[in-house]
């Protein structure tokens, strides 16, 4: 017998597999961007609140921290894709960033944070005189 969606899913295996899901960490998918004077990070974390993330810099590394309560569901649930539980992302960035400076927004399910790099190590141009 092939088994259908309907079928494979049993009563005795959705708690099981509600379990596993909140006893999960995820890794956010995340975008970096060099500016020059900046790094930029985005990262998606669908289903958290402002107040469920943490954003913090220690020794050179930035570290992303998010939890994702569960939803209420109408009815008994036949597929559950949305991850539930814990975020974590950690990005080893080195020295020459400005931690006091460092700044992050929540918005629509998507994290925004900006890294400033230290004024004395932003890359710049420098002009050559003629003679």
């Amino acid at each position: 017998m092939i088994a259908s969606p309907q079928t494979s899913l049993t009563t005795e295996s959705r708690p099981r597999a509600a379990e596993a899901a909140r006893s999960l960490t995820y890794r956010p998918n995340v975008d970096i961007a060099d500016c020059g004077s900046e790094l930029v990070i985005v990262a998606d974390i669908p289903g958290s609140a402002a107040d469920q993330v943490d954003v913090s810099f220690d020794d050179g590394v930035l570290t992303i921290a998010a939890t994702v309560p569960g939803r209420p569901q109408p009815g008994n649930p036949v597929r559950q894709e949305y991850g539930v539980g814990d975020y974590r992302r950690s990005f080893q960035l080195g020295e020459g960033f400005d931690a006091s400076q460092i700044a992050a927004a929540y918005r629509h399910g998507v994290l925004t944070v900006r890294v400033p790099r230290l004024a004395a190590v932003r890359p710049r141009t420098i002009p050559v005189a003629a003679g």
